[in-house]
């Protein structure tokens, strides 16, 4: 027994002098760190790096002074990480680091972006490193900043399907909405991953969002940005929609969003036509010749098109419609195509991410989505019919027949193989190339529902 408490007390002696070693090198050490902008690879060696899902779920940290940290891993769309204190964003190397004066030294990973599961996505994202340190230690250290604000910030990657309006909207602009509204245009956007096309398209509405210029992390290479505020990543409820009551006091909703992006394109109708109950059968058209609303068809430039566009619009016209016809596709003036769109009370359209400009419709109108063969009507419903609803929006789903598809005789002879093999290949058998002729007959039947939705 002797020998053995000999041999503790030595091994106590050896930790205790690593311990105070270390106590010695790590201000040292850190001090170095925010004296200069590090590389990554340093920050590597000063923090063990785990991925985020080492955090635990809706882990909330507080201290006396304020200092805070909360991240919330449960959505299986996004990741959410808040930080309240002294944080310093280093956009040489994409690294976030929070002085916190109570909570132990840890570091993680994450992707700010609203499509967690999605790896194809996430190839294009860049990751975010946070590492949590403790404030006393940086005591007598220079602050390092080259810039502070008062202001949050948010930071979150336009990466993973940027380009394609849904994927724009659904993954990106509405999170970003349900996560900054909040600071009514007082924050700062910092995003990695955005082609300067992509912040053009969208500055509008940006702007609405944020009265201070975008950061651009790939674009700027030597700053250390200093807040006492920041949200790592954006928050997601549904298909491009917002659950009201997820919100701060429940005071955000769809129809709040699709207000702003009319306003941040200069858009003129709130309101679309509200037709009397009144109107009968004028000489078969069904509404009186002054309460003729306007109908848009939006017709695809190449894949999903309507072969039959003038039959479309006759029958519209007969029905009582004033109708035009506009093409478009991802390569469109958003701004040219916003203003047609707000112009009119009906809008017709194949399913596709041509759809997504439903969002400049005015208030009341209807949206009819044409959708194609391959199984998507469940899909066509959550990606735009909910989110019409949730934006005070008439909705008709026509579901098109076998033989109005280009593709019936490959649909019918393989969907199910065709299904199992993910949405991508679903994608490439069924919607690229795909081209619609509506039976005209039975299509009136989902012009003369919309007419009946202007009147309510």
């Amino acid at each position: 027994m002797p020998s053995e408490k000999k041999v503790i007390s030595s091994f106590t002696v050896k930790v205790g002098l690593a311990l105070f070693a270390g106590c010695i090198l790590a201000p040292i050490s850190l001090m170095t760190m925010f004296r200069l902008a590090v590389p990554l690879q340093t920050l590597r060696l000063l923090f063990s790096v785990g991925s985020v899902s080492s955090m635990t779920l809706g882990e909330q940290t507080g201290s006396a002074d304020g200092a805070a940290l909360f991240c919330d891993m449960s959505s299986p769309r996004s990741d959410v990480c808040e930080l309240k204190g002294d944080v310093r964003v280093f956009l040489p190397n994409t690294t976030i680091v929070f002085l916190h004066p109570t909570i132990r030294r840890r570091s993680w990973r994450m992707k700010p972006h609203a499509r967690k599961n999605d790896r194809h996505a996430l190839s294009s994202v860049t990751e975010v490193s946070l590492s949590v340190v403790a404030s006393s230690s940086l005591r007598h250290a220079p602050s390092g900043c080259t810039a502070e604000s008062a202001a949050p910030a948010v930071i979150f990657s336009a990466g993973g399907y940027a380009g394609n309006m849904f994927h724009d909207f659904t993954d990106v602009l509405v999170p970003l909405f349900i996560t900054a509204s909040r600071f009514h245009g007082e924050v700062h956007f910092l995003v990695s991953d955005a082609p300067s096309w992509w912040l053009d398209k969208y500055q509008p509405l940006l702007r609405m969002l944020s009265r201070h210029a975008i950061i651009d992390m790939n674009r700027r290479s030597s700053e250390v940005l200093c807040y006492r505020h920041v949200i790592v990543g954006l928050r997601f409820h549904k298909e491009m929609s917002i659950d009201a009551a997820k919100t701060v006091g429940g005071r955000y909703s769809m129809a709040d969003f699709a207000r702003l992006a009319r306003t941040s394109y200069g858009l003129e109708r709130d309101r679309a036509i509200q037709l009397p109950r009144n109107d009968n059968n004028n000489g078969g058209s069904g509404v009186e010749s002054h309460h003729r609303p306007r109908l848009l068809i939006i017709s695809r430039k190449a894949t999903r098109a309507f072969t039959n566009v003038d039959a479309i619009a006759r029958t519209a016209s007969i029905l009582g419609y004033n109708v035009v016809v506009g093409e478009a596709d991802q390569q469109s003036d958003l701004a040219a195509l916003a203003r047609l769109v707000n112009s009119c009370d009906v809008l017709v359209c194949l399913h596709g991410a041509v759809l997504t400009n439903l969002v400049f419709l005015p208030a009341g109108a209807v949206v009819v989505q044409v959708v194609p063969l391959g199984g998507l009507e469940a899909a066509a419903v959550e990606a735009f019919g909910a989110p019409a609803r949730d934006m005070g929006l008439g909705y008709v789903q026509y579901n098109i027949a076998v033989e109005e598809s280009s593709q019936a005789a490959r649909v019918l002879a393989e969907p199910p193989a065709v299904r199992k093999e993910g949405w991508l290949a679903l994608w490439s058998a069924y919607l690229v190339g795909q081209n619609v002729t509506l039976d005209v007959a039975r299509f009136r039947g989902a012009l003369s529902r919309a007419l009946e939705l202007l009147r309510h």
